[in-house]
């Protein structure tokens, strides 16, 4: 199966962590003002897969930061609105 989905964050996005300690598989949730992305695992995934995709989340995430970072130190004149944005 595949799937696609584009979820933009803004200043409302909230991200949240779900823990059921031994029973389940943590959910993290990332909550925007009309959409919702939840993130887990079923419980029956070899717990070395869901580790596995975790710590490839965790890199992909501080990419993204790091990125994030370099593409606004590189806006010289301050302005910190999206490109186009008056």
């Amino acid at each position: 199966m595949t799937a696609s989905m584009a979820f933009y964050a803004d200043a409302g996005t909230t991200v949240r962590l779900n823990e059921y300690g031994t029973k389940s598989p943590p959910i993290l949730t990332l909550d925007g003002r009309d959409h919702t992305l939840s993130v887990s695992s079923f419980g029956r995934v070899p717990v070395a897969d869901q580790l596995a995709f975790a710590h490839a989340l965790a890199t992909a995430a501080a990419d993204y930061v790091k990125a994030l970072e370099t593409y606004t130190a590189a806006r010289t004149d301050g302005d910190q609105k999206p490109d186009g944005q008056p």
